[in-house]
């Protein structure tokens, strides 16, 4: 009972949903409901009497009734049509709902609770199971299906009830017998009662089998999807593929899972066969019980044979709607179960305050960010990334940050724009914790180049302008700047040109041009705080230099903190803070360092070393 309350009250909740987005979508699904059922009874209903008219020659009543029948279709078809076709809409839209809320709450979320394994797993569960079984479409649909059969049921009792009390008028004592109402009732029942057994039985059965080669198949479509997506639908590894002669080895492991894949469905669709013959042998034994209690009553004179009809037809649909209940309910249970998942997901809570204190407005860009005792480590990891850190970062100044891989750059930047939120101590802005100020405006204050940064397949004006209004003369403004304007200048269609062939027949550029744009978006964008990181690492030696010789016009009147390998980027900033083991170990200006013969002195030393051989 209490499985049946939790499954409806799943699907419930994602009725109310679905309704919440359009509130027309539910009522044309209740009303095609409702003419079918008029569609079927008033068939029955209306050809049982043609036939009562036939038999004794009343042929101008028959006509009559043929008339109101082809009527009834005629009128029913129409309105079936029209509804199909508000269907078309409606049937995408309600799939799509699902795929939309699913990004809308991963945009809500914050960066640290996106990047948990368990989020991930539960997003590509929730697709998978979708992609599989149908999502909020088929949910509707099973519930529309569900209500059917209750009230194909309700109906078709009261015609049922109706035939088991109609008294007899003629036959043996023997026939009057088995078709008196009381008798009538009791088999009825009794048939009734092994019918649902059986029905119930099989379902649990073969339900009971599908769980089982569903939870054997769990990450087979994920691997196979990437393949599909990531490798062949992914014309950038093409390179790769034909250099390192890697065709067989991609081509060997999509065949094997395409094989894990097809055996799964091949048992899928045998359960699925095994069930439909197994509800077929019981539904036929039901219907031929069903015609026989019609065919006593017939000819005990208890009802006319135009009512054989009606009757006959009754008791098909008395049997269907019982099947019907409990095949819903199974694909109910099955779908709920998944959605469940889906819920939970939209359910959760980010693990970050959102904030919100609105961030000080100031023209002059006087803003003071400071690390107080700050260390850090990855959720589900122990090693801390960051140890104790306690810094100022200069305003309207330029900063770099050096290191080897993993001494806690990138870790730096990511706690600065609150992407995490320090294990322990704190960070501030104007001497106030960072995690008190709206979530948004704070971010507003950085314009960021990360080092994994991404372009989309989408004009070059929308890359550069990105969540904000498009102004031609500050994207050509930034473009020059991050000398990325004639190269925009001699594409096709300057700053409507599409990128990549992802969805148009767009330009492909390099990663160096790549990394242009990307570094004019974060100009673009104007924020008091320009954060590099690595910007010159996919650029040639004479656009690096270009890049470092623009570097006091890009970030005039701004801060601007600088993430690189390259130590020679360093000459362009009047501060530098070394990061070794998480640590900051020193900081001055390149000179001070460079006197004091420490770690930075090392590392300027060893690269030096291979510029001048």
């Amino acid at each position: 009972m209490h499985d049946f309350i939790s499954m409806h009250r799943t699907g419930c909740r994602l009725l109310k949903k679905i309704h919440s987005v359009d509130s027309c979508i539910i009522p044309l699904h209740l009303l095609e409901l409702c003419l079918e059922l008029v569609r079927i009874y008033g068939g029955l209903f209306l050809t049982a009497a043609l036939i009562d008219a036939l038999l004794p020659g009343d042929y101008r009543q028959a006509v009559l009734w043929t008339l109101f029948l082809l009527l009834l279709n005629v009128c029913l078809g129409i309105l079936n049509q029209v509804l199909k076709r508000r269907f078309k809409g409606l049937k995408t839209e309600v799939w799509l709902l699902f795929y939309v809320w699913l990004r809308q709450k991963a945009f809500s979320m914050d960066f640290e609770t996106m990047e948990r394994p368990e989020v991930s797993e539960k997003i590509l569960f929730s697709e998978r199971t979708s992609d599989m079984y149908g999502g909020l479409g088929i949910l509707l649909y099973q519930y529309c299906n569900l209500l059917r059969a209750v009230l194909n049921l309700v109906l078709s009792t009261f015609l049922v009830v109706h035939l088991c009390l109609a008294q007899s008028a003629c036959g043996g004592r023997v026939w009057r017998g088995l078709a008196s109402p009381g008798v009538c009732l009791g088999l009825f029942s009794l048939v009734l009662a092994g019918m649902v057994a059986c029905a119930w039985k099989v379902f649990r059965h073969f339900a009971a089998r599908q769980k089982e080669i569903f939870a054997s198949h769990t990450g087979v479509e994920d691997r196979l999807g990437y393949f599909m997506n990531q490798i062949y639908g992914n014309t950038r590894m093409a390179k790769n593929i034909r250099i390192f002669g890697m065709e067989g080895m991609i081509l060997k492991n999509t065949g094997q899972f395409q094989a894990r894949s097809r055996a799964y469905f091949a048992k899928m669709c045998d359960v699925g066969r095994q069930e439909s013959n197994a509800n077929g042998v019981v539904n036929s034994v039901f219907t031929i019980c069903a015609y026989l209690l019609v065919g006593i009553k017939v000819v005990t004179g208890a009802v006319t044979v135009g009512a054989f009809t009606r009757y006959a037809g009754a008791l098909n649909q008395f049997g269907g709607a019982c099947f019907a209940l409990i095949a819903g309910h199974g694909e109910l249970q099955k779908i709920c179960t998944y959605m469940e998942e889906f819920l939970a997901f939209l359910d959760m809570r980010s693990h970050h305050e959102k904030g919100s204190i609105p961030i000080e407005k100031r023209t002059d860009g006087e803003y003071e960010l400071a690390f107080e005792d700050v260390s850090f480590h990855y959720p589900g990891s122990e090693e801390m990334v960051l140890q104790h850190i306690n810094c100022r970062i200069p305003l309207r100044g330029r900063l770099a940050l050096v290191g080897c891989n993993g001494a806690g750059k990138s870790t730096f930047i990511k706690l600065l724009c609150r992407l995490y939120e320090p294990t322990e101590g704190r960070i501030t802005l104007n001497g106030v914790d960072i995690r008190k100020y709206d979530e948004e405006e704070y971010r507003s204050l950085f314009g960021v180049v990360f080092q994994d940064f991404k372009l989309f397949a989408l004009p070059v004006w929308e890359n550069i302008v990105a969540g904000y209004e498009r102004r031609d003369d500050r994207i050509w403004e930034a473009l020059g700047l991050a000398d990325a304007k004639e190269l925009v200048q001699g594409m096709p269609g300057g700053l409507d040109t599409w990128l990549y062939r992802d969805l148009e027949d767009g330009v492909e550029i390099s990663g160096g041009e790549a990394q242009k744009l990307a570094l004019a978006r974060a100009l673009y964008k104007n924020a008091p705080v320009v954060i590099l990181d690595e910007p010159t690492a996919a650029l040639d030696a004479k656009a690096e230099a270009e890049v470092y010789a623009r570097f006091h016009e890009m970030v005039e009147g701004r801060t601007g903190i600088y993430i690189s390998h390259r130590m020679s980027s360093c000459r362009f900033c009047e501060d530098i803070l070394v990061f070794h083991e998480g640590r900051i170990v020193e900081r001055g200006s390149h000179q001070q360092l460079s006197a004091q013969g420490g770690q930075y002195a090392r590392m300027w030393e060893a690269q030096a070393r291979y510029y001048n051989s």
